[in-house]
């Protein structure tokens, strides 16, 4: 069954569409509608009230719903979005830190190479009235390759309240919130941060990075939907995990990221009752040592290594 962790809202005024330019990934510096993620216990329809007033200041009650989609090879892992529509009263909008917002002619957000371009294949079909159906998109290094519609799935509920998957941490301290939940993971951000800010990832690809991404578990830290943290562990998820990849942005250091993605993944595995846990850190000991319970290693001679 696909349940949608995100909304998309395309509002309208006299032919016009309100439209914001991105700030940040995914797609960074296009016109897209507005939206964002569901938060856990909402129904889409929920959520697609609440992100439409926090990003725009307007307060519809019936947006229709207008489609489903989903995608794969995209910069961010697969997932959903609900798709809706709601008129309003005046053109007069919100700023909000997400990103630029300006009315458009329905006609540009359609067809503009500055939109993102897969709204070219749905809105369409939208303003014209065209029952919701299932938009699939397919990409390959970064480029939209296959679009497939149909109709919705049989199983598919709109009015289910979103849960993460099992097991998925989730946790909120003001105004940040750790997540083990994989669509939200903003891979542009953890690809630069890697490459331009650790001594450790500067040599990897974009193509590594999705890929240790996707077979491993991972947890992220957001400010504003923005991710600021981020921790990787490769774990059999019974006997064994090592933990790498961990940074803060330095903007949001020093008030204490670093303690609590240490305590949220040591605590993830503490719960699947891995036996041990590994890491290596050029400066980091005393962090994992005081909030991880970390040691050096009693019996490194019995420890081997291969590298290539």
């Amino acid at each position: 069954m696909i349940q949608p962790g995100f909304t998309l809202c395309f509002l309208l005024y006299k032919g016009d569409v309100l439209m914001l330019h991105r700030r940040f990934s995914p797609n960074q510096g296009l016109w897209n509608g507005v939206g964002g993620h569901i938060e856990p216990g909402e129904t889409a329809r929920e959520a697609v009230i609440r992100e439409v007033r926090e990003e725009t200041g307007y307060e519809i009650t019936d947006p229709v719903f207008a489609g489903l989609l989903t995608w794969d090879g995209f910069e961010i892992p697969p997932g959903g979005i609900a798709i809706f529509t709601a008129n309003v009263p005046h053109p007069d909008f919100a700023s909000n830190h997400e990103g630029d917002l300006a009315w458009k002619p329905s006609d540009w957000a359609c067809s503009a190479p500055e939109v993102v371009d897969n709204i070219h294949v749905f809105l369409p079909r939208i303003l014209n009235a065209k029952p919701p159906q299932h938009y699939h998109f397919t990409y390959q290094d970064g480029v939209r390759i296959r679009d497939r519609i149909s109709s919705l799935p049989d199983d598919f509920d709109l009015e289910m309240p979103y849960q993460p998957e099992h097991g998925i941490i989730e946790a909120q301290r003001g105004e940040y919130l750790v997540s083990g939940d994989p669509e939200r993971l903003q891979i542009d951000i953890i690809e630069e941060y890697l490459k331009k800010h650790t001594y450790w990832g500067q040599g990897r690809n974009r193509a590594v990075i999705e890929r240790s991404i996707q077979n491993s578990v991972c947890l992220g830290i957001y400010h504003h939907g923005i991710q600021v943290a981020f921790a990787r562990l490769v774990t059999d998820r019974a006997t064994f995990a090592w933990l790498c990849d961990v940074f803060v942005d330095e903007a949001h250091r020093g008030q204490g990221l670093g303690k609590w993605l240490v305590e949220t993944a040591c605590g993830y595995v503490d719960g699947l009752e891995v036996s041990q846990v590994l890491l290596a850190t050029r400066d980091a000991q005393g962090l994992y040592q005081a909030y991880g319970d970390f040691e050096n290693l009693s019996n490194p001679e019995s420890y081997l290594t291969r590298i290539k």
